[in-house]
This record gives structure tokens, sequence and C-alpha cells, in this order.
């Protein structure tokens, strides 16, 4: 498992079954980035590990410990060339085969989503925004920070899996923060995605 602070510093823990009925845990790497950083996520099957650096952008890292701690970073802020608007918050993975499926992250800065090829290189595939549906009675998505995605069908609603995006700003109606749902077809459709509900990698 992974954590992370504000200060930009990172470990990696292993958990293990300690032999007596409990779930034990040790540390087994340390590194650190320069600045604050938020979201990150581990892809299970390729082994790569990938943090957000706030005002900086997406790192790519090993997932496994003994591998050193060398780092490429595969998207910055618009300002430096980039696609991202800063900040650069959540992180998550859309598996659609071993090798196939997205590397997702919210921009903070103008509310929206990049999407990279999980695979490779992780080319950059575009972005897109949660809107307002009126016809729900649904504001938009503002100031997001965690975001998560699943490829299991889950129900009539949701036959392709869902993405799960925080809502910072809950305007219609005025309330608390919360989360958005969204068909992953509707978002496959609009940027020409993978649609596939078979391969898991748990």
């Amino acid at each position: 498992v992974f954590i992370n602070d504000k200060s930009g510093a990172v470990e990696q823990w292993e958990i293990f079954d300690n032999g007596n009925g409990l779930v034990d845990a040790v540390i087994v790497r340390r590194f650190k980035v320069n600045s604050q950083v938020e979201g990150c996520v581990a892809d299970d099957v390729l082994g790569h590990f990938y943090l957000g650096e706030e005002r900086v952008g997406i790192w790519k890292f090993s997932a496994e410990p003994d591998n050193g701690n060398l780092k490429h970073l595969i998207d910055k802020m618009t300002g430096k060339g980039g696609n991202i608007t800063p900040e650069v918050e959540g992180l998550t993975i859309y598996y659609a085969s071993k090798t196939e499926g997205y590397l997702i992250a919210s921009n903070q800065g103008n509310d929206t989503y990049t999407v990279y090829n999980r695979a490779g290189d992780n080319e950059y595939l575009g972005k897109f925004q949660i809107v307002a549906n009126e016809t729900l009675s649904l504001d938009d998505v503002n100031d997001t920070d965690g975001i998560d995605v699943v490829n299991v069908p889950l129900g009539k609603a949701f036959p392709y899996g869902v993405f799960v995006a925080q809502d910072g700003e809950n305007i219609d109606p005025d309330e608390n923060q919360n989360f958005k749902l969204v068909p992953w077809e509707q978002i496959a459709d609009a940027l020409g995605l993978k649609k596939k509900t078979s391969y898991r990698p748990w």
C-alpha cells in the first residue's frame, strides 16, 4: 500500500499475515518529490505507480519496491506545454484487459478529467467534464479531489461500469459536497474509448 503527505513524501508498506491471525505491515520503501502531492494509484497488473504532484504533473514510478525510484513525468501543466490545468488531484485506472485501459486524472483548476493510455508511454487521449443535468436536478462537478472507476456492470443504470467523482461544490440544491456517478459508456463514446466488462485485475 502507498501513502503520501503534503511534503511530497511517499511510503510503500507491505501488508501481510503475521501468523497469529492478525494483519501486520512493514515499510519497504521511501521516496520524495519536491512539492505537495495528492492522488496516487498503482497499476497492479503492469507494475506502475502513478503520483500526482499538484502543480507539476503526473509522475510514473515502478510499483515494485526493489526497482528503484526512477521517475518519468507523463504529463505536465498547461503553462509548461502539458494538458493538466493545476492542480492535479485524484488518479484512477480503468482496466479493459491485461494490457489495455486508461489512467484518468482530475484537474481541479478547470474541473476537467484527463485520460491517458494505460500502456506504453501513457499517450494523452483527451479530457471530459461532468456537466449539469437539469432533467435530474443535478449540478455540474467542481473542485474534485478523489475519483474512481470500475468496468463491472452495475445493473441497468451502469451496464459498462461507472466513473465516480467527488463534487466539492454541491449547489443544486445547496447542500454538502457529494459524489456524482457517470455511466462509463457516456465517457467512452465521447472520447472513443473501449467498453469492456469481462476483465478483472483482482
